[in-house]
């Protein structure tokens, strides 16, 4: 029986392409769709806390993420249009994403973070 990719071996979380316009709006989505504690402080460091949580299944603080070790939190960015984005504001997420990444390597965590991005046309945007 060979094996398929499944829910078992990743977490899919959508985030809306137009939430990279500023540090604020994305934080906001990043606590909704992770269901991130109400201290979580929407800043960088915070953000690369919680992220590098998903890791332990004692400490993990977000809500939405059911810890299974060598799992995959795989970001789906929606409706990508590198114009629109606040360049400053997508650099600092994915070094935020690294970051947590390089935390969780040195954990020993298994559990890493993907982003993925899904592009729109700007012609029909």
């Amino acid at each position: 029986m060979s094996k398929i990719l499944s829910e078992f071996h990743f977490s899919l979380r959508y985030i809306d392409g137009s939430c990279l316009r500023s540090p604020a709006s994305l934080h906001k989505e990043l606590a909704f769709i992770l269901g991130l504690p109400p201290w979580y402080g929407r800043n960088w460091d915070a953000l690369i806390d919680c992220l590098s949580s998903i890791g332990s299944k004692k400490d993990n603080v977000c809500l939405h993420w059911d810890w299974v070790d060598g799992k995959r939190l795989v970001f789906s960015i929606r409706d990508f249009v590198p114009e629109n984005a606040d360049s400053s504001t997508l650099m600092s997420f994915l070094q935020a994403v690294a970051d947590a990444n390089c935390r969780l390597a040195q954990q020993e965590s298994l559990n890493r973070i993907w982003i993925e991005y899904i592009a729109s046309d700007p012609k029909t945007t």
